[in-house]
């Protein structure tokens, strides 16, 4: 079996099912407290809170890096956000992300006891959460981070951010974004970076893993028509990594955006593995926090028929998915140290090309009712991110004329022993995104005006003979198609 096959099999499809399984094991947790409001059931569901007259407090841990059992580090992570909760709010919900190192249902059951549990013994609603299966990446069974959201008094909590909405403040060396929801629901969803951060590791570039992380989440809220206020994430490190710099980067990306990106970076010694013994690994997960108006609510994004749709692309770049199978090649055609090897200086250079952030360019095209519908290839890229979504809606589209991908793809695809079938299937092959429009003239300035690249690739249909998903023509010319189904 290929690399990219393999991948597809251990990842991807344990990934749903074990995310599946996490959203069943939470659904009774939702009723722990009547801020909870659920939309839409099942493992895609949506779950948000109703804060009425309350601002938001916001803050994420992870577990305890010296308990080994899951259940116990699990519950640690919890007991450690209640603890450290600004005094004066009160914990409603948290969301959590579990890097596990083979995504087995067992281990997966284990730590959603210990999360479960301490959600009863709070009072709190498990909101959301992501399953991520990373290898050997976690050198322990699991590690597990959890953002919490609390409700403080509107007085109080426009005080401690200075009289403003939205705001961020250190106490006791964690980090807090307080925001006023102005009523409106408030609704998580989590990710992370993945096994990216090992390419990261071995050319120094820490700090665009962020960009990645934000893309990720950011990019995902948006496909609701949420907006974004804080974006919370755990810097699970080991060794030393550039924490000022790193700060300095998530402070930028909060100025230019204007939200607030939280960093709390904890030290899990042994939890995670490097490339070498003695070198710096690192590992980012979190949640964004975001609001959504009634309106939204009632008139969810969806793509309809003879809607054109559009390709986005800015700098080239290989999100932040797959990148395990890609690794896995580099290291079986240069050696395990295959960063040092001149001749794979392009591939890493390519790998570590952070994630183009679409979500604000997504945001302004929904606020002025121009997208109808946004897609991110992430995970699943063509098949489950693109196709999926248009089949669910019982419509077909064929793909023409998209971007080229980078040239290292044609080596990615030689060494995987793979398909080009398979490498559309899990990678975004040079396009970052795709939108539905009935407005195609306005929404093409648009997209320009946020400095992106954009190709009017196809059109929404409803075909007769029931077919759906999307055909497209890929960069050899070959026809491919993914039923979504």
């Amino acid at each position: 079996m290929s690399n990219v096959d393999r991948y597809i099999e251990e990842v991807v499809k344990i990934g749903d099912m074990g995310s599946n399984f996490l959203a069943k094991e939470s659904a009774r947790t939702l009723r722990n407290n009547k801020f909870v409001d659920v939309l839409k059931n099942g493992m895609n569901g949506i779950s948000v809170l109703r804060p009425g007259n309350y601002f938001a407090v916001v803050h994420s841990l992870s577990g305890d890096p010296r308990i080994s059992e899951p259940k116990e580090y699990s519950a640690s992570c919890v007991d450690k956000l209640v603890e450290m909760a600004i005094p004066g709010s009160v914990p409603v919900a948290f969301a959590n992300v579990i890097d596990s190192n083979n995504g087995e249902i067992p281990l997966l059951g284990e730590i959603m006891k210990g999360l479960t549990g301490r959600a009863e013994d709070y009072g709190l609603a498990i909101l959301n959460g992501e399953n991520a299966v990373l290898g050997k990446i976690i050198a322990k069974k699991a590690n597990v981070s959890c953002t919490m959201v609390s409700f403080i008094d509107a007085n109080a909590g426009r005080k401690l951010i200075n009289g403003r909405n939205l705001g961020k403040i250190i106490r006791e060396g964690i980090n807090y974004g307080i925001f006023d929801p102005e009523g409106k629901a408030i609704y998580m969803n989590s990710d992370g970076v993945g096994t990216k951060t090992d390419c990261y590791a071995r050319n120094g570039t820490f700090s665009r893993a962020l960009s990645d992380s934000a893309a990720m989440k950011l990019d995902d809220k948006s496909k609701i028509g949420a907006s974004s206020k804080v974006l919370s994430d755990v810097v699970e490190f080991r060794g030393e990594i550039p924490q000022e710099e790193m700060e300095n980067y998530a402070n930028a990306l909060s100025q230019k955006y204007g939200f607030v990106y939280l960093l709390q970076f904890e030290d899990v010694w042994d939890r995670l593995s490097n490339y070498e013994k003695g070198a710096p690994s690192f590992n980012i997960s979190g949640s964004a926090v975001s609001t959504i108006d009634e309106n939204r609510l009632r008139n969810p994004l969806v793509p309809r028929e003879n809607e054109f749709i559009f390709a986005v692309r800015g700098h080239l770049n290989p999100r932040s998915n797959g990148i395990t199978a890609r690794r896995e090649i580099l290291e079986k055609v240069f050696g395990k140290m295959w960063h040092t090897k001149p001749e794979a200086s392009m591939f890493l250079d390519y790998l570590t090309q952070p994630s183009n952030i679409l979500s604000f360019l997504f945001d302004e095209l929904i606020e002025k009712n121009l997208a109808t519908s946004v897609f991110h290839l992430s995970g699943g890229a063509y098949n489950g991110k693109l196709a999926r979504p248009l089949a669910k809606q019982k419509l077909f589209a064929k793909l023409e004329g998209l971007f080229e991908p980078h040239s290292a793809e044609e080596f990615f695809i030689k060494h995987s022993g793979g398909s080009v079938a398979n490498a559309y299937g899990k990678w975004s092959m040079g396009v970052d995104g795709f939108i539905t429009t009935k407005a195609p003239y306005e929404t093409i300035k648009i997209i320009l005006n946020h400095g992106y690249e954009t190709k009017c690739v196809g059109v929404t249909e409803k075909r007769k003979d029931g077919k759906t998903g999307v055909e497209l023509k890929a960069y050899n010319g070959e026809m491919i198609y993914f039923s979504g189904n």
